[in-house]
């Protein structure tokens, strides 16, 4: 195996960062969930809950519910750049890392239940805020850039419409909040659902693949 090939190799599986972030997400909010003692439901409870100043095993959530998560995302990030020429997807990969770092960041600034307006609420919320906002606007570039420089044409296609996806949720949400009929924990997890849905579908599909082999890997 020469040193390009072993390179790219090495890259593929960095790519698998993106699956670790959806499986360690997913696995944290379920089980810490199931830890809490005092009526926590999915239905009606944010997941920053789980984080929140004085809550349960708050610093545990934290730490592998959102900073691991949030690095492994920007590692996701840094194998799309490497395996596909850095012009044609650079503004997407940087708008993917700010959302992986903005997610590692809500973590370690917990939201305050009981003071809102708290320093500490207004950062993990406006963390929390850019990320979503990030990985929504990170997919119009990346989309492309998976259909024409890994043949993911199928991913490639759909990857805009996951954005799409996000701002029909949130316009949902914000929309029927007052007839009751959203139950504004479930509208949360559908979010982080596209999000990590995403995340784990391009670093599986990456991992299959390899790039065109027209730029050299640096």
């Amino acid at each position: 195996m020469n040193t390009k090939t072993s390179a790219a190799s090495r890259l593929r599986s960095l790519a698998l960062a993106g699956p670790a972030a959806s499986l360690m997400f997913t696995t944290s909010l379920i089980w810490f969930a199931a830890m809490r003692s005092d009526g926590y439901s999915h239905a009606t409870k944010a997941v920053s809950e789980l984080g929140a100043v004085s809550a349960p095993l708050a610093s545990g959530f934290n730490l592998l519910g959102f900073v691991i998560p949030g690095a492994l995302v920007v590692c996701l990030a840094v194998a799309i750049l490497k395996l596909a020429p850095p012009r044609t997807c650079r503004t997407g990969v940087a708008l993917l890392s700010i959302s992986g770092l903005s997610l590692a960041l809500a973590g370690m600034f917990p939201v305050d239940m009981s003071a809102r307006a708290s320093l500490t609420s207004t950062l993990h919320l406006a963390a929390a805020s850019a990320s979503g906002l990030c990985w929504m606007l990170a997919l119009l570039w990346l989309g492309p850039a998976l259909s024409r420089h890994f043949g993911l044409h199928t991913l490639g296609r759909l990857t805009p419409w996951f954005g799409l996806f996000l701002v029909a949720n949130i316009a949902w949400q914000v929309l029927w909040q007052s007839t009751g009929w959203v139950l504004p924990g479930w509208g949360q997890r559908i979010g982080f659902a596209g999000y990590f849905l995403w995340t784990f579908w391009i670093g599986v599909s990456l991992r299959a693949r390899r790039a065109d082999g027209n730029q050299p890997i640096t």
